[in-house]
């Protein structure tokens, strides 16, 4: 039987002690037991061992005046509770405005307390787990790193302390593209917020492939001002790969026969906040309607995961495939590519660093996520690891 709402008189013709988990819950026993002229003497909080339990808990006291001869009532009427002071000669109502400031201070005293076990919880994360730690201190947040490590010791049975088990782990579970530049073909889409570098990342793979013997045209579409379709001609001329841009919507069905002349296509689409970006516009329409399209959705790792919203949204609109990460020399905080991977868990298609573009690779990743290469005996022993 759960002992915290009951009613127990404390002697004959004594005040009555109403016991519930919350004030609100004692009120509200008090109420349909004793209608509504009872007059409340006091409350307080008390902890006692549990009847059936093998702990304590915590349950609130309302001390309730018990007139002589006074009947339990079924009053359906508003409640009209009555506090009586320490010389018990005068009383005050208990009013609506009471109650519902009763609710307040219970759920701000439950925000309060689920504050105090996330900074207990965030703590003890990383107390006496170097690697945990060096993660949260290398910009990944406390609730990621929890989260791996979770399904670290789920999926391995090993100990979260296990250094060298745990690196192995995460290196094979940073999903990644993985494979080389001879196997980059087809027709790209890549989309990103202002400032995600979306261009440079284009023109950058662009050359690259071109480079390599690829047939490769850029194609930037609905250009949102003239410097941009500037460099796309500036960098075509220079490094030798088409270009071709797409003003109306209305070009963009007759391009697509246009496409097919090409190893790769690299389409330069506005940024995520631009009115023709709109979900269900023409554009959308289009994107969606070429199935083959490898969809890219880019993120600058400037940003805080946290303003990254957005970014998340948009990846599951436009039915994203890739995520492709943007400005890596502009961040100190190189471990929240975890909390962006666990944002949006797409595999990492090309990262952009230094003005250099690259296709992902595992280990590459969790090399920079670790802020540093791994030694030769590092290397060892997590290929040990793994076999």
């Amino acid at each position: 039987m759960d002992s915290r709402n009951r009613t127990r008189p404390l002697a004959n013709n004594q005040p009555v002690v109403v016991s519930a988990a919350t004030l609100k819950g004692a009120y509200k026993q008090v109420k349909e037991e004793f209608g509504d002229d009872a007059i409340i003497l006091g409350s307080r909080t008390v902890t006692r061992r549990q009847a059936l339990g093998l702990g304590h808990e915590k349950v609130v006291e309302v001390m309730v005046q018990n007139p002589a001869g006074m009947a339990v009532s079924h009053n359906q009427h508003s409640a009209r509770f009555q506090f009586q002071n320490a010389g018990g000669d005068t009383t005050a109502p208990l009013s609506k405005e009471m109650l519902a400031e009763v609710d307040r201070i219970e759920e701000l005293v439950k925000a309060i307390a689920e504050d105090f076990k996330k900074i207990d919880t965030r703590a003890s994360i990383t107390r006496g787990n170097p690697l945990a730690e060096s993660l949260v201190n290398g910009g990944a947040s406390p609730e990621t790193v929890q989260k791996l490590l979770t399904r670290f010791t789920s999926e391995t049975g090993h100990s979260s302390n296990d250094r060298v088990a745990a690196l192995s782990w995460l290196g094979e579970n940073l999903r990644a593209s993985n494979c080389e530049w001879e196997g980059f073909y087809g027709c790209h889409a890549f989309m990103g917020p202002v400032g995600a570098g979306t261009i440079d990342l284009i023109l950058s793979t662009a050359a690259k492939l071109q480079e390599l013997g690829r047939r490769t045209l850029v194609l930037n579409v609905l250009p949102e001002d003239r410097s941009r379709i500037k460099q796309l001609q500036v960098e075509a001329s220079r490094c030798g790969f088409d270009a071709a841009v797409i003003q109306k919507t209305s070009q963009l069905a007759r391009s697509e026969e246009h496409l097919k002349r090409y190893d790769v296509v690299l389409v330069d689409m506005p940024n995520l906040g631009h009115p023709t970006m709109a979900t269900g516009g023409a554009l959308h329409g289009w994107l969606a309607g070429n199935t083959t399209f490898h969809r890219h959705i880019l993120v600058p790792a400037n940003q805080d995961p946290k303003d990254m919203e957005a970014v998340t949204t948009a990846a599951r609109i436009w039915n994203c495939d890739w995520l492709g990460m943007t400005r890596l020399e502009l961040t100190g905080r190189p471990a929240k590519i975890l909390d962006f991977a666990d944002a949006n868990p797409l595999p990492i298609s090309l990262i952009q660093n230094n003005g250099q573009v690259e296709i992902a690779s595992s280990g590459q990743l969790l090399d920079f996520i670790l802020g540093q290469k791994f030694s030769g005996n590092d290397s060892d022993q997590i290929n040990s690891a793994k076999g």
